[in-house]
């Protein structure tokens, strides 16, 4: 099934627009390469075509490659030796041509008598890998709540904590003793402030 332009332009702005997305594309670029697969003849050469999609246990990517240009297949046995799956598959890319002259266009006639002109296209043969990555490789380490000895903290919670402490440290009207009140005893912390 031939592949057009708009739909890689259309997975580019949805990237662009979820940096969730965009955070987990740059961390299975980093993975792709830790692996050293850049090392590889034309794999550095690779375009988004579809993805990161998140499934259960994997993440899968495709990435689009000029014919003449095919990732060298030893590559992919450096990625399937840590548990990535990866698939080569023949495609064609459609694309508008640039228009410099009346015959890079092809006028049209609309069912309401109106003329359309549109750009021909091209059609270019390409080649789609499909990396299938195991999640372990990608997912994040989620900070935002850790568990110390059993019990559970927010860390936004405790830094915002620490920071009202450290604020009310600053002016000198921080609670030493913890009884709920500012006293002349608070005041003085020897800060020289």
């Amino acid at each position: 099934m031939p592949i057009a332009v708009q739909l890689v332009n259309d997975q580019i702005q949805n990237v662009s627009d979820t940096n969730t997305l965009l955070d987990m594309l740059l961390e299975f670029e980093a993975v792709l390469d830790d692996m050293d697969l850049y090392s590889y003849k034309n794999w550095i050469e690779g375009e988004i075509l579809e993805g990161p999609n998140t499934e259960r246990y994997f993440v899968s990517v495709k990435l689009m490659y000029p014919e003449k240009q095919m990732p060298d297949p030893d590559g992919a046995l450096r990625l399937m030796s840590r548990d990535c799956l990866v698939r080569y598959k023949k495609d064609t890319l459609v694309r508008p041509t640039k228009v410099q002259s009346f015959d890079d266009v092809v006028t049209e006639l609309q069912p309401d008598g109106a003329i359309k002109q549109k750009a021909k296209t091209i059609e270019e043969p390409i080649w789609v890998v499909e990396i299938k990555m195991p999640r372990r490789y990608v997912d994040e380490f989620s900070d935002e709540v850790i568990t110390v000895d059993d019990e559970q903290y927010d860390t936004e919670a405790v830094s915002m904590d620490s920071q009202a402490e450290a604020e009310q440290l600053v002016k000198g009207n921080y609670d030493q003793d913890g009884d709920g009140d500012i006293d002349a005893d608070d005041q003085d912390l020897g800060l020289g402030l």
